[in-house]
């Protein structure tokens, strides 16, 4: 058996069972719940997020992957009671989302990666809680100098530690081309990189392109969103992969989170997250795993995709 890191420690891989591939306890843009607390009620927003997260749970979902990172205002401590409160599995991840910090411009990228290996081999900040992912983005403000550095980093800390990578990146301007071009240019196991929000295109060639270098790609962002590609157009994306032989490299999830911040008096989230999708994390169970078996995808490939595929990612095996 191969053990993986979860936020409350470690667990055999057999143990992992339905698992989601991208995916958020909460999130934080711009780190505002860390630096401005008095804006937010803590204890309101941790009994929702438990609330839903044993719904998540009750539901069938046993892990996710949560790809949270400081620029997202990753909060371990969080992640720990909440996971502890629901009994969700949650793997955590190092790296840098789409807003580095300035700093990353004041470190060599080796520096950088002795981050990322550090929160994977000893802790997150002052906890012993180890990454199990690493994550990096690239979108519409493209490759910068400090997001290049940042995917190198990332590349050379997966080399030395064998942690996957798991990328956000914009499909529709096939990003994840230069993503794999970069990670290669660094020595990075291809097997250990999983593309994400590969849902989002529905260029089936370009998505091949990506497999056929070795990466996994993760179908996620479901339900969908206007003019993003809707679920059934990502649940014929998924088939036509399958019936191409990609099997076993195919992962899915929601790109959700189970709780936002809630004001001093909420309690209940106003975001429009949970407007156009009010099953969470659960509309792959509930909607589009039906849909997708309706299309001819077989319950054996659905295991495939939500059991064996994640397992192997984290496992490395």
């Amino acid at each position: 058996m191969t053990k993986i890191q979860t936020v409350l420690g470690e667990i055999e891989d057999s143990q992992l069972g339905f698992t989601l591939s991208h995916e958020h306890v909460i999130v934080s843009n711009g780190e505002d719940s860390a630096h401005y607390p008095w804006l937010y009620d803590r204890a309101a927003t941790m009994a929702y997020a438990i609330k839903r997260m044993r719904a998540i749970k009750e539901g069938g979902v046993d892990t996710i992957i949560d790809l949270t990172t400081p620029d997202l205002g990753r909060d371990i401590e969080f992640m720990v009671e909440a996971s502890k409160g629901s009994g969700l599995q949650v793997v955590t991840a190092t790296g840098i989302w789409r807003d580095p910090p300035r700093s990353i411009m004041e470190r060599d990228v080796d520096a950088t990666a002795d981050i990322f290996v550090r929160e994977i081999e000893q802790g997150i900040g002052h906890t012993s809680v180890r990454a199990g992912a690493i994550k990096v983005a690239n979108d519409i403000e493209g490759f910068t100098e400090a997001h290049v550095r940042i995917l190198r980093a990332a590349a050379r800390a997966a080399a030395r530690t064998g942690c996957p990578i798991s990328t956000h990146h914009n499909a529709s301007l096939q990003m994840g081309t230069t993503q794999v071009r970069i990670f290669k240019e660094e020595g990075a196991p291809m097997d250990r990189v999983c593309i994400g929000h590969s849902g989002d295109s529905t260029d089936v060639d370009y998505l091949e392109s990506l497999l056929k270098e070795g990466v996994y790609v993760s179908i996620d962002r479901y339900p969908g969103r206007a003019p993003r590609p809707t679920w059934e157009q990502r649940n014929q994306t998924l088939k036509t992969l399958l019936d191409r032989g990609w099997g076993e490299k195919l992962m899915v999830g929601h790109d959700g989170w189970a709780a936002v911040w809630l004001k001093p008096g909420q309690t209940e989230p106003t975001s429009n997250y949970f407007t156009y999708n009010p099953d969470g994390m659960l509309h792959l169970s509930k909607v589009a795993i039906p849909g997708m078996l309706e299309i001819g995808i077989t319950q054996e490939q659905v295991d495939m995709l939500t059991r064996e595929v994640p397992r192997r990612f984290l496992a490395g095996k």
